[in-house]
């Protein structure tokens, strides 16, 4: 029975993925998070920030697999301090791997990083593939990239065999709904915003197809190859449009039936150039606003689908059930 390790166990991925896990007999699961739990039999209180009690916890469990979702997530401009984000998403992620290559090199090691990473400013409208450039624009996003270079180059130097980079699009369920909102919404949800035309489209993951393809990936992958690295965009089998996400919304018992206002796109961009200027520090973060909703940001899945997964859950399953 092979033994699994998932970092962030009582988290939003995490939560879901052990659920997943737990009811599997061919796996035994062991969970590490933050906050206590009493929901897990092989279950670790800790941060992963604390090298030496991770190592500690690796080196007692010795995990075939480990499922890395903890992090800090993408917070509001100045809630979370730089050094903060590179600790915990990066020098933490580090460790994880390192310590527990050391104790089995054939660990697969699965990371959770972002579409962040790709940045917002691109030049052309094509799906964007796991080639393209790599430009982040916010703390969060280079944290994640800088955990993949690391992990890549203990891939390249031998210490990693197998190592998965999961870029996820923004993820949603029926009950956290933060990265669909801020492209949709206005403040407290009293009136819903279309920017342009609505006619934008993004790229989003439902939270069951995330943890599916992770699960799929668990019982499939490495049965074959002695070595692999992989990364993948992990999005629906389709982007959606503001406009589409908006009219599923209101149609939907979970979310208000709300007025609909249209704001010019040369509003938001006069906005975003003139916080820029006030907030230096923050520009390129600030300008990637005005992208996030004034352009595409579609993400090809086309690797992801070649592994012989498909998603078969999309945004009107989830809302109008």
């Amino acid at each position: 029975m092979k033994k699994i390790l998932i970092t962030g166990s009582n988290g939003f991925i995490g939560s879901y993925l052990n659920q997943k896990i737990l009811t599997s007999d061919i796996f035994k699961a062991y969970c590490i998070d933050l906050s206590n739990s009493f929901k897990f039999k092989f279950f670790y209180s800790g941060d992963i920030s604390d090298f030496e009690k991770v190592n500690g916890i690796v080196r007692k469990i010795s995990p075939d697999i480990i499922i890395h979702c903890a992090g800090v997530a993408h917070q509001k401009l100045g809630g979370v301090d730089k050094n903060k984000y590179f600790m915990i998403n990066s020098e933490a992620t580090l460790n994880l791997a390192g310590a527990a290559a050391k104790i089995n090199p054939d660990v697969h090691f699965i990371f959770l990083s972002s579409i962040s990473v790709y940045g917002e400013n691109f030049t052309d409208e094509k799906p964007v593939i796991e080639e393209s450039d790599l430009n982040p624009s916010s703390d969060y996003a280079k944290s994640k990239l800088d955990a993949e270079i690391k992990l890549i180059d203990l891939y390249k130097k031998g210490v990693l065999k197998k190592l998965d980079i999961l870029r996820l699009a923004p993820v949603y369920d029926s009950d956290w709904t933060l990265n669909l909102d801020k492209r949709v919404f206005g403040p407290k949800e009293l009136f819903y915003l279309k920017f342009g035309s609505g006619k934008q489209k993004l790229s989003a993951v439902s939270r069951k197809n995330l943890v599916d393809f992770i699960e799929y990936r668990v019982k499939n992958a490495g049965s074959k190859e002695d070595e692999f690295l992989n990364i993948f965009n992990v999005c629906d089998l389709n982007p959606y449009s503001f406009k589409e996400i908006i009219n599923i919304f209101k149609r939907s018992d979970l979310k208000p039936e709300r007025p609909v206002f249209r704001v010019p796109l040369s509003f938001v961009w006069l906005v975003t150039r003139l916080a820029g200027m006030v907030i230096k520090s923050k520009r390129s973060w600030i300008y990637s606003c005005y992208d996030k909703v004034a352009k595409d940001l579609v993400f090809d899945n086309t690797k992801m689908l070649e592994t012989g997964f498909k998603p078969e859950k999309n945004l009107k399953d989830i809302f109008l059930k």
